[in-house]
């Protein structure tokens, strides 16, 4: 069904769009809890009665999964959690890792990951894509191209919902996967895909 957007509404989103940048660099403030699962819901939460999800996936697989690493949000504690999309919840999963951990798994010295009072990791079970697409193309790899397509349509809704709440973010791909997959509790089959690196802009 087809859904007509309003002028303002058009104006918000193009405006948004135009102002989108990735933010580096981040101050000491915290996170207000809220904000942070209403820009979760938007990347990977449930938000309709039909189970749908705030980005799509192909034939509604939902491979992907965030993990989400608190630092700095206001009346959550320090740790690593799993966003849950059916409650658009947290829940605790393991301690956070030792600082510099994050940083000891960056191929390009981004110093942001650790600076960041909230680093998001949007993680994949690309066993389960690579099954389920395993017969569109020769070599049986479609899934991966989804699962990559769909890592962008969370990403660009994380730095949209992001400038909603006043906060800035950027995305990180420049990692040493196994040694981020011994640094932070990942889900059973998941492995990280990206970074999104969230919080108050410096100015």
């Amino acid at each position: 069904m087809a859904v007509t957007a309003s002028q303002q509404e058009r104006d918000v989103l193009y405006t948004l769009i135009s102002r989108r940048r990735s933010v580096r660099q981040f101050t000491d403030a915290p996170i207000d809890e809220q904000a942070l699962i209403r820009i979760l819901t938007c990347a990977q939460g449930v938000n309709s009665s039909d189970g749908k999800r705030g980005a799509p996936s192909a034939h509604a697989l939902y491979p992907l999964g965030l993990t989400v690493l608190v630092r700095r949000v206001q009346g959550v504690e320090v740790g690593n959690y799993l966003f849950e999309p059916e409650r658009n919840g947290l829940e605790r999963l393991a301690h956070a890792p030792v600082s510099g951990s994050l940083l000891s798994a960056s191929l390009a010295d981004d110093l942001w990951l650790e600076t960041a009072p909230v680093v998001i990791v949007i993680t994949a079970d690309y066993a389960l894509a690579l099954r389920h697409f395993a017969d569109q193309q020769p070599d049986g790899l479609r899934g991966a191209r989804y699962v990559d397509v769909e890592t962008g349509a969370v990403a660009q809704n994380l730095y949209l919902a992001a400038q909603v709440e006043n906060l800035g973010g950027v995305l990180v791909m420049g990692i040493d996967d196994e040694a981020l997959a011994r640094q932070l509790t990942l889900p059973a089959a998941h492995k990280p895909v990206a970074l999104f690196c969230l919080g108050q802009g410096q100015v």
